[in-house]
C-alpha cells in the first residue's frame, strides 16, 4: 500500500514538470512606430503593423492564462496527492 501511495505522488509530480514544459508561450515583438515626420505610406504599414501586433498579443496572453490555468490544476493536484499520501500514512501508522 505505501508503494502504491508513493507511486501516485511520484505519478503526480512528473506529470507537473512536463505539463511546465509543454507551455511556452512566445511575446511577439512590438512593432516600430512612426515618428511625426512620417509620410502616409509610413502611417499606413505602421497602422497594419500594430493591428497584427494585437492580434498576436491577444494570442499570447490567452497562452499566458492557459498555463496558468494548468499550473492552478497541477498544483491542486499535487496537494490533492500529498493529502491523500499523508492520510493513507497516518492511517497506516494507527494500526
Amino acid at each position: 500500500m505505501k508503494f502504491f501511495n508513493l507511486l501516485i505522488l511520484l505519478l503526480l509530480l512528473s506529470s507537473v514538470e512536463t505539463s511546465f514544459a509543454d507551455c511556452i508561450c512566445k511575446q511577439p515583438p512590438k512593432p516600430e512606430l512612426p515618428s511625426d515626420r512620417a509620410d502616409a505610406k509610413e502611417m499606413e504599414k505602421a497602422g497594419k503593423d500594430v493591428d497584427q501586433y494585437n492580434k498576436e498579443m491577444k494570442g499570447y496572453r490567452g497562452c499566458i492564462l492557459a498555463c496558468l490555468n494548468k499550473a492552478d490544476n497541477d498544483l491542486a493536484g499535487v496537494i490533492s496527492g500529498w493529502n491523500y499520501a499523508v492520510e493513507r500514512f497516518n492511517a497506516e501508522k494507527k494500526q
